[in-house]
């Protein structure tokens, strides 16, 4: 079972090794320099990492010449979905692959120099400020391995992509698990996806309708508007109706008998039991726009509450609302639909272990290509942990070797693989070459003067104008 870890492991390392086509001897080593950072808080600390057998200079020229001789960017981030697809586990007790999709914000504010910069969505700790700030969105699509109870939030990510002012992040991110569905990992098997509210809009569902091995479970907002199938002996004369009865989520006295309901015992993380009730109805239709029918797909509906112990009081105040799309949507049962989405929230331990541990939003540059190559390296640097993490033991702070969670190694968080990444990596070894003598380099010329950076507006998305109304 080790020799076949270690295989993988070295396996997987010889195909990045590969994929680089410019430095790659640089660019393997500063790879193992990220996944095995504990101290570096810039990117240029990296250099001093023992991992990394480079100076700094190394670290600008990976990034810049990652692109290099490309003919496009997604035909350089497709080839690197073939790698990490083929690394994917195999399916074990589920009957299904599950993916997640998600934006998150690369705050530049203070990079006047940097093309296409935008407001996007920023979740803000203090009350009074808005959730908004200066600089650019990326979207990251990832698979999601199956998990038990307790066990470490850990993800593959798949595909990462810059979302620009021009473009939608919920399509961007749709369009990656398209690409992600024709690997021949995930080929003519059930796939379902994860997704937040920003995917339940009719352009995004409307995308997503010719997979038909693809099931999509998207969060709804409590005040949406949904509707009944039409009753066939409501029609009379005239042109067929398309939608019945409104089902409004916020208003209860709209809502019809639910098709099935399931009652699932759990218990948190501090001990205290709780029951969860789920609702289903099968048959709900939502409205579309012109370039997004869908008057005829019906769809599932999902409302999810948590009860309090021993009684039918709500836990929260608001129910959860999972609209479910898709052909094969009813081979899910309600647990699975209800696990796959909680499933969901590891996205973020990755977004915050990304920006605490991989520097993910470090790179500080004002060029956009040199951006989205540092994405890409962060992504294969958390890729390397993942198949790395059944080598690693724990290694606690004196402090801290008496809590639990450090008393087995059989499951271990992604900051403890970082933590004995270059114990790993010593020991098996890197198919890198270590850095030959040189001279010393020419510099700068004498009075050679640098051109000055162009520096770009702030994009601001404008809303579309409304069509006037003839007052008569």
């Amino acid at each position: 079972m080790q020799e076949e870890i270690v295989s993988n492991f070295k396996n997987f390392r010889d195909e990045i090794y590969d994929y680089f086509t410019h430095r790659q001897d640089a660019a393997l080593d500063l790879l193992d320099a990220l996944s095995g950072n504990t101290a570096a808080r810039s990117v240029v600390d990296l250099s001093l990492n023992p991992l990394n057998r480079r100076n700094y200079c190394s670290i600008t020229r990976v990034v810049s010449e990652f692109y290099k001789n490309v003919s496009s960017t997604q035909n350089k981030h497709d080839e690197l979905i073939k790698i990490i697809s083929g690394h994917c586990p195999k399916l074990q007790s589920r009957p299904y692959h599950l993916f997640g999709v998600d934006c998150t914000a690369n705050p530049r504010p203070f990079s006047p120099t940097q093309e296409d910069r935008g407001f996007v969505y920023s979740p803000a700790g203090v009350a009074s400020k808005k959730p908004i700030t200066i600089g650019h969105q990326y979207s990251l699509a990832a698979y999601l391995p199956e998990k038990t109870k307790g066990d470490p939030p850990w993800i593959i990510p798949i595909a990462c992509d810059r979302v620009s002012t021009q473009e939608k992040g919920s399509l961007v991110g749709l369009h990656q698990i398209n690409r992600c569905l024709l690997q021949k990992a995930f080929a003519d098997k059930l796939c379902v996806s994860v997704v937040d509210s920003l995917y339940s809009n009719p352009e995004s569902l409307s995308f997503m309708s010719p997979q038909k091995n693809h099931v999509l479970i998207a969060r709804l907002r409590g005040n949406r508007v949904l509707y009944l199938p039409p009753d066939p002996q409501d029609h009379k004369t005239g042109r067929p109706k398309r939608f019945g009865k409104k089902f409004k989520l916020k208003e209860a006295e709209s809502w019809p008998e639910p098709s099935e309901k399931k009652l699932l015992n759990d218990r948190n993380a501090r001990g205290e039991d709780f029951q969860i009730q789920i609702e289903s109805w099968d048959r709900v239709l939502m409205r579309g726009k012109k370039t997004a029918d869908l008057s005829s797909t019906t769809m599932r509906l999902i409302k999810i509450v948590y009860l309090r112990p021993g009684s039918e009081e709500p836990l929260f105040q608001k129910p959860l609302w999972l609209i479910i799309h898709g052909e094969r949507r009813h081979e899910l049962s309600l647990e699975d639909i209800f696990t796959a989405y909680r499933q969901r929230f590891d996205l973020e331990h990755f977004f915050r272990f990304g920006k605490n541990n991989l520097l993910m939003d470090q790179f500080k540059t004002s060029d956009i290509q040199h951006e989205e190559a540092w994405w890409q390296l962060v992504l294969i640097s958390y890729l390397q942990l993942y198949l790395s993490k059944e080598l690693a033991v724990n290694m606690p702070k004196p402090w801290e070797r008496y809590l639990s969670a450090f008393k087995t190694d059989t499951k271990i968080s992604p900051t403890q693989v970082q933590k004995s990444f270059s114990k790993i990596i010593q020991g098996i070894g890197t198919p890198a070459k270590i850095l030959k003598g040189h001279r010393k380099a020419r510099g700068r010329k004498k009075g050679e003067l640098q051109i000055k950076r162009t520096r770009h507006p702030v994009i601001v998305k404008k809303k579309i104008a409304q069509p006037a109304v003839l007052q008569v």
